[in-house]
């Protein structure tokens, strides 16, 4: 009865090519996903990490290290891990205020979608993220 049956229906060797032709989509969707995901996190650890390095070299008492120099410090450490520097927007406050008051830098930064842009666009109309980092520490 069974090889009746199996003869009626015919073979079931294709199944598991339909079944991966149905499912890949969405693999290959999640894949892409964490991997865009893990390139706004590894942006957002540079940004932090920039952020806490140009402050520590700013609060020390150094008189000849100015403004321009810690933009050039942000600068050269975005370059280093291949982010544009142009997309990134600085402030410090408190700097150079007196020994033991705090200071504080800010990075804001627009890091764009790569892969998923077209469809974050379509959905939200901007296909960027706004990444912001903020790091005091006491001038010495």
């Amino acid at each position: 009865m069974s090889r009746r049956r199996a003869r009626r229906w015919g073979s079931e060797s294709g199944q598991a090519l339909v079944e991966f032709a149905l499912v890949s989509p969405l693999l290959l969707l999640l894949i892409l996903g964490l991997v865009e995901f893990a390139r706004a996190w590894n942006t957002q650890q540079v940004l932090t990490e920039t952020a806490r390095d140009a402050l520590r070299s700013a609060v020390v008492a150094n008189p000849g290290f100015t403004y321009d120099a810690m933009v050039s410090m942000v600068d050269q450490a975005l370059q280093r891990a291949s982010l544009d520097p142009k997309k990134a927007e600085i402030s410090v406050d408190g700097w150079k205020a007196g020994s033991g008051t705090p200071a504080r830098i800010t990075i804001n930064y627009q890091y764009d979608f790569e892969f998923f842009g077209p469809f974050v666009d379509w959905a939200t109309g901007d296909k960027s993220l706004a990444l912001s980092t903020s790091f005091v520490m006491r001038n010495e």
